[in-house]
């Protein structure tokens, strides 16, 4: 939110407030990723214990399997590390932030996105529409019935 606001739409000629907010809101967005990183690491237990779990790594966010959490996160996590913050003649966001220091965390989302069911609400989103409801395409529910669905 607001490290996206500071670094796509903060107006070129206040570069001081713009700075500022770029480093410090891009600060709280590491933070965030860092406390991702470490639960999906498999860090903590909910009981107070901040040591890794004996399961090790975590595959979703909360419990062991797909949930609200996973679909609330999934969406930032992508802007930031597509497009979204980008903007001409700047540095891209996910290197500015140093995205690729977060392995668990990017595993998390290349994971969920290639769940069937999170490519059809990206792209819903994305203002393309709902080509899945005409027959024959392969993400059709005729076409997806035809093995358990996982949301």
């Amino acid at each position: 939110g607001n490290f996206g606001h500071f670094m796509v739409y903060a107006p070129a000629n206040q570069v001081d407030a713009r700075n500022y907010g770029v480093a410090r809101y891009g600060m709280e967005v590491q933070r965030l990723c860092d406390v991702l990183e470490r639960h999906l690491a498999g860090y903590g237990d909910f009981c107070g214990n901040d040591g890794l779990r004996p399961e090790g790594p975590r595959k979703f966010l909360v419990g062991e399997q797909y949930s609200v959490a996973d679909i609330a996160c999934l969406p930032w996590v992508l802007t930031i590390k597509g497009k979204g913050y980008d903007r001409p003649n700047q540095p891209r966001a996910q290197d500015f932030l140093g995205m690729d220091r977060y392995p668990n965390l990017n595993a998390w989302a290349d994971r969920l996105t290639q769940r069937i069911q999170v490519q059809r609400g990206m792209r819903v989103c994305s203002g393309a529409g709902k080509p899945w409801l005409e027959d024959g395409h392969p993400l059709n529910e005729k076409s997806l019935s035809k093995g358990p669905s996982k949301l």
